[in-house]
């Protein structure tokens, strides 16, 4: 299904309009072979994917100030150079600057124009998304995590999401009445899944299917999008993890994330949004400044991430469900947001360079070699938790961090 395009067009009486709808060689008909095209006032902005302003001619400045306060922020400008066209798509832009506002100027290669509208219309819905969304924070944040905290304010205030705090105990009860049968046909699916079941028993899985119902339960109950929880008290209260939980429910589009950690979870959530893509939140564990190279580790990650699987303990404890999960070699995308107000980042490709199976690390251990300078991690991290991503996205979310404003960290 094609996206609609809306296209208000800006033309003075002084200009041949009949160029707009020629049957071919102009803009509009090119535009026509990606996308649905309506005409449209600037009142009717919500009957599209995207809105579009053709500034088909000069003169047409000042009818643009008119309508400027009826339009959808980031105005999108397309012109074909024609009747001054072009001219009048400066000033206009020049003018959205000097109000603070965001805009471009689409013009020239029709293929190049189709990929500048594709990601606007990406960038959106993202955004649209977020300000939709709700994180849920079950427990707060662990103790050691003392720079990933977030300002709510200032996050809803920058992307319109919002964070509830959920009392630990409300996971606590729900785990205590959760049906012991769906939890055990879940547990048979995991273990059935598996390479190899090695230090926890067919209980121990039971218990962690458990926290998944549980937790499922909770994000239906407060319509939560993404959740992150303050996981090493599941131990000493159920003698259990939440390893087992949070690999299902993300490999289920439910964001989850370790530790009560608020930014690493918006991160995980603005990932997902904006390329559709789950990410592996996991501990750097060993650099090497010489290779450019690093170690990153976690007791839990995505199934749906990686080629296969192993059941393990928890790696801290040795109690419970751990997952050690194998990723195939190639292209990842390592990335963080981070700061209190959720205003810097950081970002490099790499490549994943083997699966590691050591005893003294998280169970899921990936050694990847990264395109930027890795003393970044020792010089000026953004906390602990950073996000492994398959494939190479550095360019669509570089590119998204800067049009929100975000300071990138190196």
């Amino acid at each position: 299904m094609k996206l609609k395009l809306g296209i208000i067009t800006l033309l003075t009486a002084l200009h041949d309009g009949a160029r707009i709808e020629e049957p071919t060689g102009g803009i509009i008909s090119g535009l026509r072979e990606y996308y649905d095209i309506d005409f449209i006032s600037p009142e009717d902005t919500s009957v599209v994917d995207l809105s579009i302003i053709f500034v088909a001619s000069g003169g047409t400045e000042n009818y643009f100030k008119s309508i400027y306060g009826k339009l959808i922020k980031p105005v999108i400008l397309l012109t074909d150079g024609m009747q001054n066209s072009l001219a009048a798509s400066l000033e206009i832009l020049a003018w959205i600057k000097e109000c603070g506002d965001n805009s471009i100027i689409l013009h020239g290669d029709i293929d190049e124009i189709s990929s500048q509208i594709n990601y606007f219309y990406q960038v959106e819905k993202t955004k649209e998304r977020l300000r939709e969304a709700a994180i849920g924070v079950v427990g707060f944040p662990s103790d050691w995590l003392i720079a990933s905290g977030v300002n709510y304010i200032d996050a809803f205030s920058k992307w319109g999401v919002t964070f509830k705090n959920i009392e630990l105990d409300e996971l606590s009860n729900q785990i205590m009445n959760t049906n012991d049968y769906k939890a055990g046909e879940i547990a048979k699916k995991f273990i059935n899944g598996a390479v190899s079941v090695k230090e926890p028993g067919e209980k121990d899985v039971i218990e962690g299917a458990k926290v998944y119902l549980a937790l499922k339960e909770l994000c239906d109950r407060h319509y939560l999008d993404a959740v992150t929880v303050r996981c090493f008290e599941l131990l000493s209260k159920h003698n259990t993890t939440g390893c087992l939980a949070l690999s299902l429910l993300n490999n289920e589009n439910v964001v989850s994330g370790c530790e009560g950690d608020c930014q690493t979870v918006f991160s995980m959530l603005l990932i997902y949004l904006l390329t559709g893509s789950k990410a592996f939140m996991a501990n750097p564990s060993h650099i090497d400044i010489k290779k450019n190279e690093m170690i990153l580790a976690h007791c839990t990650i995505p199934t749906c991430m990686t080629q296969n699987y192993d059941i393990r303990s928890h790696f801290e404890s040795r109690i419970g469900v751990g997952i050690q999960g194998k990723l195939s070699e190639g292209q990842v995308t390592i990335f963080k947001c981070g700061g209190s107000k959720l205003d810097k980042y950081f970002l490099s490709s790499g490549q994943i360079l083997e699966n590691l199976d050591e005893d003294y690390m998280c169970r899921t251990q990936l050694k990847i070699h990264l395109d930027n300078d890795i003393s970044y991690f020792l010089r000026n991290p953004i906390a602990n938790h950073h996000l492994i991503i398959k494939g190479d996205h550095t360019n669509l979310i570089n590119r998204f961090m800067q049009d929100m404003g975000c300071m990138r960290i190196v």
